[in-house]
């Protein structure tokens, strides 16, 4: 046999695994690329649920039922779908930004029953909550958002830029939240007062990050491009740090331990003030990135 003939077929192969050209699959093809493992999950979940009478297995069931369609919308109603959202980007390889978003978003309720499913197998509801509801802004913004998310925000003038990427804003903002609210779990037990204050402040932070486009409006520095891209993000998570820190103690995730002792509280402002003169030296070093 011949490479190109090995390539051939490991071209065909990929072609079902990584789904580069969905169009050319037939509807029969693309249903059972969908249907053939979620029918040998359905099989495995049932004997679980008949051998063991839980419950708890059926919701697993439904989750993955609910991520399987977030799945496999987008591949089986192809040609309607590229047509409204446009699959192939005509900027840059492969995808467009608006398809992305979309597509990233049908996964996360799927995700987010199976994240409540673990909680429950492990007796922490509490804790599966909040790490759901990290999904939740970002689910929003991608779904919603996608005349901010899309190729378009590539586009200036004659130049192809960074744009707003829905990966880049969506990811970060899903593990801000995660990290906020896992945190947010240890304070409940120690502090409920500054559990509600870390809550509050991670869910703004969170919507600070799928709202690029609103306050690019009023920033000195253009965040579609790259640099602008990194300068944003990073003085966000920069002041998030900050807060977080002052709220925790520095325990994080690790422990809770509140000082609010005098030497507790000079040694927060000593952090605090240090902060804001980094955040200062960032902010002026990337306004002369952005000048030059």
């Amino acid at each position: 046999m011949y490479v190109s003939d090995i390539m051939k077929k490991d071209s065909k192969f990929f072609k079902y695994i990584i789904l580069t050209d969905p169009g050319s699959l037939s509807m029969t093809k693309r249903i059972c690329i969908i249907l053939i493992p979620l029918i040998f999950i359905t099989c495995l979940l049932l004997h679980m649920f008949i051998t063991s009478h839980e419950v708890l297995v059926l919701l697993w069931l439904f989750g993955m039922w609910v991520f399987f369609m977030g799945l496999g919308y987008p591949l089986i109603y192809f040609e309607k779908y590229e047509e409204k959202y446009g699959w192939y980007s005509k900027i840059r390889f492969g995808a467009t930004y608006q398809i992305m978003s979309k597509t990233y978003s049908y996964l996360i309720p799927g995700l987010i029953v199976n994240i409540i499913f673990v909680g429950l197998i492990l007796e922490n509801i509490t804790k599966a909550s909040l790490v759901a509801f990290a999904f939740l802004l970002p689910f929003l913004a991608l779904f919603f958002r996608t005349d901010v998310f899309n190729d378009d925000s590539s586009i200036e003038g004659e130049e192809v830029i960074f744009g707003y990427h829905p990966s880049a804003y969506g990811l970060l903002s899903l593990f801000l939240g995660i990290y906020g609210y896992l945190t947010v779990d240890n304070l409940l037990n120690s502090n409920f007062n500054f559990a509600i204050l870390l809550f509050t402040l991670t869910i703004l932070f969170q919507i600070l990050l799928l709202i690029p486009d609103k306050l690019n409006k009023v920033l000195f520095f253009e965040v579609r491009r790259i640099n602008g891209f990194l300068a944003y993000v990073g003085i966000l998570i920069i002041c998030y740090a900050i807060l977080c820190f002052l709220i925790t103690g520095g325990s994080n995730l690790t422990g809770i331990n509140i000082d609010l002792s005098f030497e507790g509280i000079i040694r927060k402002a000593i952090i605090w003030g240090t902060g804001i003169i980094i955040a200062i030296l960032y902010i002026r070093k990337i306004k002369d990135m952005t000048q030059k």
